[in-house]
């Protein structure tokens, strides 16, 4: 009797670096490599799960706090106009994390420079800023490991 294949654990993706169009601008980006089984990749874009629209216009941190200081009240995720988008970056990182809960992920492959999935750099207005995105601030407390993809 032959033992079933055991599962391939999850990760998750950021969509957009999967080619799928749901970048602010629309654009489709060059897929990327990700080092994972297919069948083990799960998809997400936090700012569509948030309930913005495609295409949208940028939005950015304003005042120099980003990710973990919006996930904590202090801080806020605005359009160009100024529209804040705070609630809408908060709730797509928690239904993010509700899924990689649900897929027992314990990595996730983040687009660098986003306002929900930077790893390490951010914008706050029009500058590039060292900080995190409201997702990866919220998947890095509850243990899962971020890793930036360009």
């Amino acid at each position: 009797m032959t033992k079933p294949p055991e599962p391939t654990e999850k990760v998750l993706v950021s969509a957009c670096l999967l080619g799928y169009r749901c970048r602010y601008n629309a654009e489709i980006l060059e897929p990327r490599k990700i080092p994972e089984p297919v069948d083990a990749i799960v998809p997400i874009c936090p700012e569509e799960l948030g309930g913005l629209p495609t295409p949208r216009t940028p939005s950015f941190f304003e005042d120099m706090q980003t990710g973990r200081e919006v996930l904590h009240g202090n801080g806020r995720v605005v359009s160009e106009a100024g529209e804040d988008r705070t609630a809408a970056f908060v709730n797509g990182a928690k239904k993010t994390l509700k899924i990689a809960k649900e897929a027992g992920a314990k990595r996730a492959y983040l687009k660098e420079r986003s306002p929900s999935c930077g790893c390490h750099t951010v914008y706050v207005g029009e500058d590039r800023v060292p900080g995190i995105g409201v997702t990866a601030a919220l998947l890095e407390e509850n243990g899962i490991v971020i890793i930036s993809v360009e």
